[in-house]
């Protein structure tokens, strides 16, 4: 495998990249001079030096001498808790002003099938939810997710498994401003309102 190969296999790994894209990516790069290159090689590296991930709601954020970001410290009235599956989706609700409640980013969805890996948050999430509800702060669980077979499936076991430990809690779910296969990372502030104001009693 040459280095055109190889860069390109890692560009792969990228979340919607296929293979077409992640050789233009690469070709790009080679036509690119070295200042370029270096720059993006040293930004690449200190991304990781220089970004914090959040002990609550587990966004990255710029890093500081606090565990627990900006967004976590001023939000810590309410008693909602919203659960999205990326920080892209997060940034794009907080952006609204629309919700000032608090936050969970689950890191990816349960897989439906028992062989493929799951890289959501569950555990973390549970315990967060176990604390919250100890403490009285938390009254109500919104599924902040997007509208796809993978994300309603992992609405309702998160939803089995929160509802069967905390039956009293409030459990909604974005209402259908968002139409089917729609990435929240994506949609505008109205829709975002409406599904925000629309939003549904779980059960």
């Amino acid at each position: 495998m040459n280095s055109i190969d190889k860069l390109a296999e890692l560009f792969q790994k990228f979340p919607g990249i296929g293979k077409r894209q992640a050789r233009r990516f690469v070709y790009f790069l080679l036509h690119k001079d070295n200042g370029y290159i270096q720059q993006l090689v040293n930004e690449i590296v200190n991304v990781k030096k220089d970004i914090n991930q959040c002990h609550e709601c587990y966004r990255f954020y710029p890093r500081d001498a606090q565990s627990v970001c900006p967004i976590c410290t001023n939000n810590t009235e309410t008693k909602q808790l919203m659960i999205v599956e990326k920080d892209a989706d997060l940034e794009n609700i907080h952006k609204t002003k629309l919700y000032e409640g608090k936050y969970f980013v689950l890191g990816g969805f349960i897989a439906s099938h028992e062989k493929k890996r799951s890289y959501a948050r569950t555990e973390q999430l549970l315990a967060r939810i176990k604390r919250d509800r100890e403490s009285k702060i938390i009254n109500e669980v919104i599924f902040g997710l997007s509208i796809s077979p993978e994300a309603e499936h992992t609405r309702l076991r998160l939803y089995s498994m929160i509802h069967d430990q905390y039956p009293d809690l409030v459990f909604t779910t974005l209402g259908r401003g968002l139409s089917s296969g729609t990435e929240l990372e994506y949609s505008d502030t109205e829709t975002l309102k409406y599904a925000l104001e629309s939003r549904i009693a779980q059960n």
